[in-house]
């Protein structure tokens, strides 16, 4: 007779004796022990608070992030920023920049304080779930101060992670409390609290397949309606899903790497099983992990090794099953929030990242704290000290170090190529810091190494080329900024910096075309009309000119740069009263615009308005008392109203700051001239020539012979 298969349907609690409970007696103990974790990892997280910002997110998500710098909470929650939707992220940086502006050392706090409290939530959520304050803490212990978190707490622009994970775990908090108590309250929280944690990063995604394996951990009735109530939140994953891939549609990542769907398996296994590894021993750590081949090579075949790894680890949890559901949950809870990164779809050019480690390690933390509770109920009481100790001890020294690295952009960089000389961007990036320093030929060096890792990185030749121009070298850079075009026939900083090129040379017919390709794929963007229209000027075109400087003050009325070009235009063509108004525009813009007050001192000057042309010019040595034309110019004035004492003094000052300055050697040789004393006349009129001055030859006649 055949044997009908009943089904099995988990209720109640394991029926293995529980030795991890403690007595509420005890409680204060825990919340002391407690308090010291979030000590030490205060401690070990301190050298992350004297750390600067980055140019590698940082500058695009704070710096340059125009949505941050006003709090306009429509214009946050209807933008994408960098491929990602994150408002509450957004929001939240918005607020610090009100607060602190760009002072980074209060960014770096806020992540460490957001750190903290997870670090307290994670406790709490083990807690929740075991009723073991021993699993709870070394949960917590390992949580706060694990290295692979550096790049999470101590990299201002991943406040994403740090303030999802916050809303993340409240989150699995009422709802343990929900199931439990059953009171729907809680139930509502947990919703409203998963929605805000999707609105800080999209990976929140997972939270409602780790409810269903909790309930699975707790022995909750896997049924109907159990599901049902998780509709809303599958509901909302699937929403912040699709979002989320049309946001990174937006992003026009160029740094994705593709490959086939069967390496990509075999890359996936690679990355899972290097998360445990480096949760476990965190050796070799990077900013950036590149993928170990290019596009269209073969996976190596020590990549398979991986696949059986991970196919032994499956086999093993489903083995732990006989005795436990302790090792599925705790696997199971990794698995699940990692899978999203694990690069199946494709996302950037890394492999993994060590900030996509922050929620998953709870899983493998708490997989350490339940044996290491074993161990301390055992006979093995000392070695589960020992065994903690150390990681305490090797975990606090790895992230107190790992925090240095993110100090600035060259350390960054340089402990990037240390781990891999294969990173095309890192060199870039590095050699973008050393142009900044005045590194020129070692910068070169880095981009040219870019360029032989990656034939079609534009960015670099691009870079590469702005190398070449300080280096004088323009055919080389015209050349490079051409490279860089062809790579990417869009690429408006290209064409930009190709035209300025063009100027330089005097090729303005080939700069006129490269500005007005820039204007086509930037039409919003005023610098091409600018630049398009100093062109125009050079070429004594007024009127083509006068509607490039007008079409830039309709895309930006407010924009002083573009008063001070056009009152030059004016003032060239002999305009003078419009120049002054345009002039005057700029200055009401930009009280401290050297240039602006300058050119107007030379308009009044032209105009015999001398008392005002000396005011113009005083203000300019208020602003900038090295500025030696400012200087000059005064002389100039004092020169007009006969008062040759002054005119010297200022003509002398000029000097001092440019001691090669052949135009006020010969001013001054003239006022020299004019208050009878020959012989200094002569001698600066003799360096003027000697500097290369064009001095008139019957003006030296009368004065030296």
């Amino acid at each position: 007779m055949k044997m009908k298969r009943q089904k099995v349907i988990f209720k109640g609690k394991e029926s293995i004796p529980d030795l991890t409970k403690e007595t509420d007696g005890q409680a204060w103990k825990y919340y002391v022990a407690l308090g010291f974790i979030l000590i030490l990892t205060v401690a070990v997280y301190y050298p992350s608070l004297l750390n600067g910002f980055v140019y590698w997110d940082d500058y695009n998500y704070i710096e340059n992030n125009q949505l941050v710098h006003t709090i306009d909470l429509r214009n946050i929650f209807s933008t994408y920023v960098k491929g990602n939707y994150h408002p509450l992220t957004i929001l939240a940086y918005a607020i610090q920049y009100h607060y602190f502006g760009l002072e980074a050392s209060e960014y770096h706090v806020v992540n460490l304080l957001i750190h903290i409290l997870n670090t307290v939530l994670v406790a709490r959520v083990i807690l929740s779930l075991t009723k073991s304050h021993l699993i709870s803490l070394v949960t917590s212990l390992l949580f706060g101060i694990h290295p692979l978190h550096v790049e999470s707490v101590a990299w201002a622009a991943e406040l994403k992670d740090l303030l999802y994970t916050f809303f993340f775990l409240l989150s699995f908090i009422c709802y343990l409390n929900y199931t439990d108590k059953k009171a729907t309250k809680y139930y509502i929280f947990a919703l409203l609290l998963f929605i805000a944690s999707l609105l800080s990063k999209a990976m929140a995604v997972s939270l409602p397949v780790l409810f269903i394996l909790t309930d699975y951990f707790k022995g909750r009735t896997i049924n109907v309606r159990g599901m049902i109530e998780k509709i809303p939140f599958f509901g909302f994953s699937i929403l912040f899903g699709i979002i989320g891939i049309l946001a990174q549609k937006t992003s026009g990542a160029t740094d994705i790497v593709n490959y086939t769907f069967p390496q990509r398996i075999v890359f996936a296994c690679y990355g899972y099983m290097s998360y445990i590894f480096k949760l476990i021993i965190p050796l070799k750590q990077s900013a950036f992990y590149p993928y170990p081949l290019n596009t269209g090579s073969a996976v190596p075949d020590t990549y398979y090794f991986y696949v059986i790894l991970l196919l032994g680890i499956l086999f093993l949890i489903y083995y732990s099953l006989r005795f436990s559901r302790k090792v599925l949950f705790g696997m199971g809870f990794f698995s699940i929030s990692v899978f999203l990164v694990l690069q199946l779809l494709p996302v950037g050019g890394a492999i993994m990242a060590d900030r996509y480690s922050y929620i998953p390690s709870i899983g493998l933390f708490y997989l350490i704290g339940e044996g290491l509770n074993l161990l301390w109920h055992s006979k093995f009481k000392s070695i589960s000290i020992i065994i903690l100790g150390g990681f305490t001890v090797f975990f606090s020294v790895k992230t107190f170090a790992r925090c240095g690295i993110w100090k600035d952009q060259m350390t960054l960089w340089n402990d990037m190529i240390d781990n891999y000389q294969t990173i095309p961007f890192a060199y870039n990036n590095r050699a973008n810091v050393l142009i900044n320093q005045g590194k020129y030929r070692d910068a070169l060096s880095d981009y040219t190494k870019a360029i032989e890792l990656n034939r079609n990185f534009g960015e670099a030749y691009n870079n590469r080329g702005s190398v070449f121009v300080n280096l004088k070298k323009y055919d080389s850079a015209v050349a490079d900024y051409t490279k860089a075009i062809e790579i990417n026939a869009n690429y408006g900083d290209a064409y930009a910096n190709r035209a300025n090129m063009f100027m330089t040379m005097k090729k303005y017919d080939l700069a006129y075309k490269d500005y007005s390709k820039v204007i086509e794929l930037t039409p919003h963007n005023i610098e091409p009309y600018i630049n398009r229209a100093n062109l125009l000027r050079a070429e004594n075109k007024t009127e083509e000119a006068l509607n490039d400087y007008n079409k830039a003050l309709d895309l930006k009325p407010n924009f002083p740069n573009v008063y001070l070009e056009r009152g030059i235009l004016f003032s060239n063509i002999g305009q003078k009263d419009k120049a002054i108004f345009n002039f005057t525009k700029a200055i009401e813009f930009n009280n401290r615009y050297v240039e602006a007050y300058v050119n107007r001192g030379n308009v009044l000057l032209d105009e015999g308005k001398f008392n005002e042309a000396l005011s113009d010019y005083n203000k300019v040595i208020d602003l900038n008392p090295r500025f030696s034309i400012a200087y000059l110019n005064c002389g100039s004035v004092y020169m007009q109203k006969k008062m040759y004492d002054e005119a010297i003094r200022n003509y002398s000052k000029a000097i001092s700051l440019d001691v090669n300055y052949a135009k006020a050697y010969f001013l001054r040789g003239v006022a020299e001239n004019f208050s009878g004393n020959k012989n200094a006349a002569c001698l600066d009129i003799r360096d003027a020539a000697r500097l290369g001055y064009p001095v008139p030859e019957d003006a030296l006649k009368q004065i030296c012979y």
